[in-house]
């Protein structure tokens, strides 16, 4: 059985590797799915700002923070972006609750 529901939404998250933020996104969704007894998250952005351009880049695994939900999508891995307008999409293994 698949089962897919939305899970959330942020205008803004920061982005966090190795305990150093290193930027941020905009405009991210994050989408649950439940196949084969375990969940699986899949989500977009439509811009991700580093503060270091070389850490700009598909291939990137990272922390996602939301800044008006307590979340934080542990080991997103960005699978591809587009270079312009740098939106794109992650895969992430979980997600945990997160003060801020």
């Amino acid at each position: 059985m698949i089962k897919m529901e939305r899970c959330c939404g942020s205008l803004r998250c920061d982005v966090i590797q190795e305990g150093t933020k290193i930027g941020h996104m905009e405009g991210v969704n994050l989408t649950q799915w439940f196949v084969k007894n375990r969940y699986h998250y899949t989500g977009n952005f439509s811009r991700f700002i580093t503060l270091d351009p070389g850490n700009s880049h598909s291939g990137i695994t990272v922390d996602i923070a939301f800044r008006d939900k307590p979340f934080l999508i542990k080991n997103a891995r960005v699978e591809w972006m587009r270079s312009p307008m740098r939106n794109g999409t992650f895969h992430a293994e979980k997600i945990e609750n997160y003060e801020f």
